[in-house]
């Protein structure tokens, strides 16, 4: 963990709608973490494919890691015997890419989350668990309902046992479609379609 979140400032607005949510999105991860007496690694760096990192891996030994950051991981890390599950915020196969909720909201008036296991290509490793949820009735998609759907899920990985269960199912990268960015117009459209009636 390496919460670099130091200067991020959100509105009252955002704030207000991350706890009617049932978190607060200006508590840094590490005071959460605290507050819940949840034990942590904090590194001296960002990089996820630092070599103390994967060494620290190693040496652990884990069945599981949730990779929740940014970045790519690379065959160095993704050989550890390791699994980095990646809680993506589309469904896949369908929805591949980073702007998947706007896309989602425009095609199916919902969006959803799957966890994936990682692999080396973008969004197309081993699908753990997918949930639909109805679209936000807010326009904070990125800062309130992306993290808000995307730990529901997690949520319901671990209660429902489903690591332990090992029944993932394969992708086809051919299949679906990927989504880097989102022209402004079409973001905006998507954001009216939550608002409320």
């Amino acid at each position: 963990m390496n919460d670099k979140r130091d200067n991020i400032k959100f509105s009252e607005q955002v704030i207000l709608q991350s706890k009617k949510n049932g978190f607060d999105i200006s508590e840094k991860v590490e005071s959460t973490l605290l507050n819940h007496n949840l034990k942590f690694k904090e590194f001296p760096f960002v990089n996820i494919n630092n070599k103390d990192l994967i060494n620290y891996i190693k040496e652990k030994n884990l069945d599981y890691i949730i990779f929740s950051g940014g970045g790519i991981l690379k065959k160095e890390i993704l050989s550890c015997q390791t699994k980095f599950i990646h809680f993506h915020p589309g469904i896949a196969s369908d929805y591949k890419g980073s702007t998947c909720f706007y896309y989602s909201i425009l095609d199916k008036n919902n969006c959803g989350v799957s966890a994936i296991i990682m692999d080396e290509g973008l969004d197309t490793g081993d699908i753990v668990y997918q949930r639909i949820f109805s679209k936000p009735e807010h326009f904070f998609v990125d800062e309130v309902y992306d993290p808000y759907i995307r730990s529901e899920t997690l949520v319901d990985v671990l209660k429902k046992n489903i690591l332990e269960k090992n029944e993932f199912k394969k992708q086809k990268p051919s299949e679906g479609n990927t989504y880097y960015i989102i022209h402004p117009v079409l973001k905006h459209i998507a954001l009216l379609c939550c608002q409320k009636k």
